[in-house]
């Protein structure tokens, strides 16, 4: 019996180690999570299911955080030392090279719509790299755009949200119009959320490394208010558009995913474990699309 609950923990155990060596580590489950919302935006807003735009997604937000965090392991170390050795070998580099070939390949094959808005996209090549010197005395250093107080969230929240949009629009060659505004604050609440709380995760790191987030700014109490206020008013918001017989997004998606936000913003600290934050929150990327599906096979 022994012998079984040991070889039950070894197997599992074993698992884990794959599933972060496969799919978290090389950033493929959160890249997975952000192309998922390509296709919840395809599927809410009518627009024709192009693999393209999925497929474009998922490259560019792999090469984007890959790209971050390759930059950070010699900048700001992860505190995960399997992780960051993870990234600092040169099969790492080796992936992050076919990922930007492959993001190149995408976009010389996309319309040329596609390629105009994707311009947004350089955005996040420049968003961990050290651009602005400042001298304060006899002190200097090099400050990212990440640096910049209160930004760093932010930015990635609007990169992607920008991303999810602009990109499934053009190749639909499709207009902004009132449903698509909706699903752009959802989508900037939701991937806003996502962010800050990951700003809770790297706490202490950010702290020692002078990275001014939200959190550090407002306390993670006062994160917890912010990020609370924001999925409840936008739930009220979004009460008058279903109140006048509007349904995009639909409630029976929308209000799921805004439980499970205040319930990870409640109960995620600093203290936290990695792999909570790494598996589970990155894995509510999935959600919209999730719920989308089984709503239609319900009602």
């Amino acid at each position: 019996m022994f012998l079984s609950q040991k070889k039950l923990v070894s197997n599992r155990q074993r698992l884990t180690r794959g599933f972060l060596e496969i799919l978290i580590y090389p950033s493929i489950w959160t890249a997975a999570g952000v192309a998922s919302l390509t296709y919840f935006v395809q599927e809410t807003l009518g627009l024709p299911h192009d693999w393209r735009a999925v497929a474009l997604i998922f490259a560019t937000a792999l090469l984007f955080y890959n790209l971050d965090r390759f930059l950070d392991s010699y900048i700001q170390p992860i505190p995960d030392p399997k992780a960051q050795s993870y990234l600092l070998h040169s099969s790492f580099k080796l992936f992050l090279l076919v990922t930007a070939i492959a993001v190149g390949i995408l976009l010389y094959q996309a319309p040329s719509q596609v390629r105009l808005v994707s311009c947004g996209g350089l955005l996040p090549l420049i968003y961990g790299i050290p651009l602005l010197p400042w001298v304060r005395g006899q002190n200097w250093r090099w400050y990212r755009l990440k640096d910049i107080p209160g930004s760093k969230a932010w930015i990635v929240a609007g990169i992607v949200t920008y991303g999810l949009i602009a990109v499934p629009l053009a190749y639909a060659g499709t207009a902004f119009n009132r449903s698509t505004a909706l699903i752009t604050i959802f989508l900037l609440i939701f991937t806003g959320t996502n962010s800050h709380l990951f700003d809770v995760r790297d706490l202490k790191s950010d702290q020692e490394k002078g990275v001014r987030t939200l959190p550090l700014i407002v306390g993670v109490r006062g994160n917890r208010l912010i990020w609370t206020s924001l999925n409840l008013g936008f739930l009220v918001f979004l009460s008058w558009f279903w109140g006048s017989g509007w349904n995009i997004p639909a409630l029976e998606v929308i209000l799921p995913i805004l439980t499970v936000n205040l319930a990870f913003i409640w109960f995620l600290s600093p203290e936290t474990p990695r792999n909570t934050y790494n598996i589970a929150l990155d894995g509510c990327l999935f959600l919209p699309i999730l719920l989308t599906e089984i709503s239609y096979l319900l009602y």
